[in-house]
């Protein structure tokens, strides 16, 4: 481990399989295979399949390190992040506890040694609070922290399937809070009757008013249970079209999500997010008056973070 000149950073979230064959310390990519059997599907393969679960996850991540172009050779270790820790995962492993220092040292990892894959896996669990657990956005954290942000108290905000609202004071994340707005959006627009009224399409300026109205509506505090059928009435009064309907379902879902900011105390809040959902949660915030505290985290900059993170964190195993 003291010679390591490359790793494989593998990040397997619910949905998606990302592996990266990076170089240290300058942590470029090499290469990179991507699959979209994140860790939900290959457990309910292995439902069917029956067997040893660990095997099983074991022999679909020796196909898809196959997929490589360059060799990886035995010596180089695997370091896997994400929700292959989960009980749904590739073995479940304890959660470190709050407070949690972001040089990543009190993070519980396990090394597995198997037949099936030669190489050396690190695994790296989650961080849990008294009501609340994360998988793999920790991870996220440590590779976006910086000196300037061990002087101050931050909010990240890592938008997704679940979003996560991560308080990192002085260095320390003393909290988080999870809000499932991707899936609870994905299960409202196709599985009930608000199906029929709206419409997806990208993003521009012909939405923007309608996606600022969702927002404004979720400012005004009344239940989500009530203003969700707003959806609704659009349609049939034939107020807005379907597509201008999606965004305002969307702005509904990501104010909602949002408004809880003002009310918590930090000196900056971070946005750590990419295409079509930065577009939608920037301008979320300056709805909601918070662009003076907000501070944009490039794309390519959140690309690496979990490669980083991971790095910072095998660093201190060395």
């Amino acid at each position: 481990m003291t010679s390591i000149k490359t790793f494989v950073s593998v990040d397997w979230g619910t949905t998606n399989l990302r592996l990266r064959l990076v170089e240290v310390p300058s942590l470029k990519i090499v290469e990179e295979v991507v699959s979209p059997k994140g860790i939900k599907t290959i457990y309910n393969e292995w439902l069917d399949f029956g067997g040893d679960k660990e095997t099983y996850f074991l022999n679909f991540l020796k196909k898809q390190l196959a997929f490589f172009v360059t060799n990886i050779s035995s010596d180089v270790t695997i370091v896997i992040s994400g929700m292959a820790s989960s009980s749904i995962g590739l073995r479940e492993l304890p959660y470190a506890d709050l407070p949690f220092k972001t040089d990543g040292k009190t993070l519980y990892i396990e090394t597995i040694q198997s037949d099936i894959i030669p190489n050396t896996i690190q695994l790296i669990s989650g961080v849990k609070s008294d009501s609340d657990v994360i998988r793999g956005e920790e991870v996220e954290i440590i590779g976006l922290v910086n000196e300037e942000d061990v002087n101050q108290s931050i909010v990240f905000i890592t938008p997704g399937t679940h979003s996560k609202h991560v308080l990192c004071e002085k260095g320390v994340i003393t909290n988080f809070f999870t809000f499932m707005t991707g899936e609870v959006f994905s299960v409202i627009s196709e599985n009930t009757i608000l199906k029929a009224s709206i419409e997806k399409t990208d993003f521009d300026e012909s939405v923007l008013n309608a996606f600022e109205q969702g927002v404004q509506k979720a400012m005004e505090g009344k239940s989500l249970l009530n203003t969700l059928f707003k959806v609704r009435t659009n349609n049939l009064f034939k107020e807005k079209t379907n597509v201008e309907n999606y965004y305002y379902l969307s702005g509904l879902m990501i104010g909602e999500e949002l408004q809880s900011l003002r009310e918590l105390e930090c000196d900056y809040i971070k946005l750590c997010a990419g295409g079509k959902l930065f577009e939608l949660y920037h301008k979320a915030i300056e709805i909601l008056g918070l662009e003076s505290k907000t501070k944009i985290i490039k794309s390519t900059v959140v690309d690496l973070s979990v490669v980083k993170g991971q790095w910072n964190i095998i660093k201190n195993q060395l």
